[in-house]
Order: structure tokens, then C-alpha cells, then sequence
């Protein structure tokens, strides 16, 4: 089953001539990690947008579960969707760590002591707990990034939308918000849609989107799609180290059995061929 589904779905901004999706149909498998990949412009956070239901299609449909995502159902769609933004900075609106995961859930007016049972278990489950009571302004990007993501589990949804949600990290916070999201994922709890540019985020999906002029040109598991260097290098998305290593020693005459992909398996692949 499809925990997101879009139906021959158009949309063009406002005072433009140009479709920024254009008849896009696709699914999002539940419990599975899809990334959207594609040149800037290519409608990745306009489909994020979309599924959330910041903006409303002009033709098509798209349904969370079994609810179309209409003005009517907003309120249940935001309960099942979570989207967390590119820049950490401008997601604060508490004073205090635990302040700001707290805002989601007191406007759904959840009980106090639930709350903060929730506050505590999602703090723990980005290893900000012993932060809860620090300012934002004092946490590295990682950290603030990791908080956001807290606010999010926080609200208990079934899809987490990151949208170039590692772009403004430096390699240390987007390396703690890459194991976060690795540790997510083998949970199987959650549905996550990332948009990215970063290798290193793409190489741990399950299923790679290709965007390219508001139509997908290519879909599928995420050790086939990469595989494609060419179809990189057209969209301007970097190649995953493991693929790039692939690549190279491809270039001088080595195959590589196709079910080494990652960073680690290929690294695993040459130590047992030496």
C-alpha cells in the first residue's frame, strides 16, 4: 500500500507560463525511503509542498492513505504528514529546546503530561535530551536540525518530508543528522520523502526519484538508479561515494558484482579481494 499517492497531478505557480509538474503520477510506498532528485527548478519541493498541503494542485489528486488532500481535510492531512525545512534557523519559535517541540503539540492541544512524555521521548530519539533546556541560538546546525526533527516525531505522523533538510550543515551536523535518519529508517516506522543534492543522503534511500522539467524521467531501487553516473552528471546531483568508486575502478577494468553499492560494501568488497 501507498502511503502517498499522486494522480495525474499539474500545478503552475501563479503569473508563470511554464508547468512546474506536469501530469505526475506516482506512489510512495509506506515504510519506505523515497528521495527526489533532480536539476533546481525541477518541482522536487513544489511536490513536497503538495503533499503536505501547502499548495493545491490544479489538476490531479493526491491522497495521504485513503484522504485526499483538499481544504476540507487539512487539519487530518497535517496530522499524518510532517515536513521538515532546509533552513534549522528559521523553525524556532521557543525559547527553550523543549519550548519549541512543545509548540506542535500544545496546538493540537494535547494533554500536558502527554506532552511531555512526548517532549522527552522525542528529544531522546535525536539525542538532544540533555539539551532540553538550552536556547536555539546556542546549538551548532546539526543540532538545531536535530531538534526540528524532534518536533516533528514529536507529533507522531506516519510521512516525514525532508526537504534539503542537510544543505546548510556543515559535514559534522549533516553526518548527525545522516546517522538520525539511518537509525529512522531501519525502523520501518515512517514513510520519509527527502529531497536532496547530497550522495551521501541518496545512497540511503530504498527508491530514488528522477525529476527533470516537472516529469519524473526515472524511478526505481536506489542501487540501480545511481548506478546510471550519466543520469547524474545531467542533473547536476553529485555521485555517491560508492558509486564513484565503482565507477573508477570500472575504468580500469575491474567489475564489481552489482550487490556491492554502498560506501561500506564496496569497502568491504576490496578487503576481501585483497
Amino acid at each position: 500500500m501507498d502511503a502517498v499517492t499522486l494522480t495525474n497531478v499539474r500545478f503552475q505557480y501563479p503569473n508563470t507560463d511554464r508547468l512546474i509538474l506536469d501530469d505526475v503520477s506516482l506512489g510512495f510506498p509506506q515504510g519506505e525511503w523515497t528521495t527526489i532528485i533532480g536539476h533546481n527548478g525541477s518541482g522536487k519541493s513544489t511536490l513536497a509542498r503538495l503533499i503536505d498541503g501547502l499548495l493545491i494542485p490544479q489538476q490531479g489528486q493526491i491522497t495521504v492513505g485513503d484522504l485526499p488532500v483538499t481544504e476540507k481535510n487539512m487539519t487530518r492531512v497535517h496530522q499524518q504528514v510532517g515536513i521538515v525545512f532546509q533552513n534549522p534557523d528559521n523553525q524556532f519559535v521557543g525559547a527553550t529546546v523543549a519550548d519549541d517541540v512543545a509548540f506542535g503539540l500544545e496546538n493540537r492541544q494535547v494533554p500536558r503530561d502527554e506532552m511531555q512524555t512526548r517532549i522527552q521521548q522525542s528529544l531522546a530519539a535525536v539525542d538532544m535530551a540533555q539539551l532540553a533546556d538550552a536556547e536555539p541560538a546556542m546549538l551548532s546546525g546539526g543540532q538545531k536540525q536535530r531538534v526540528a526533527i524532534a518536533g516533528i516525531l514529536a507529533l507522531e505522523p506516519k510521512i516525514i518530508i525532508l526537504d534539503e533538510a542537510t544543505s546548510m550543515l556543515d559535514p559534522a551536523g549533516r553526518q548527525l543528522v545522516l546517522n538520525l535518519l539511518k537509525q529512522l529508517r531501519t525502523q520501518q516506522k515512517y514513510t520519509i520523502i527527502s529531497i536532496t543534492h547530497d550522495p551521501a543522503e541518496m545512497a540511503i534511500a530504498d527508491r530514488v526519484v528522477v525529476l527533470d522539467q516537472g516529469k519524473i524521467i526515472r524511478q526505481g531501487p536506489v542501487a540501480k538508479v545511481l548506478q546510471d553516473v550519466e543520469l547524474l552528471r545531467q542533473i547536476g546531483v553529485g555521485i555517491p561515494a560508492g558509486q564513484a568508486l565503482r565507477q573508477a575502478l570500472a575504468d580500469r577494468g575491474v567489475a564489481v558484482p552489482a550487490r556491492y553499492f554502498t560506501e561500506q560494501e564496496m569497502v568491504e568488497w576490496l578487503c576481501q579481494k585483497l
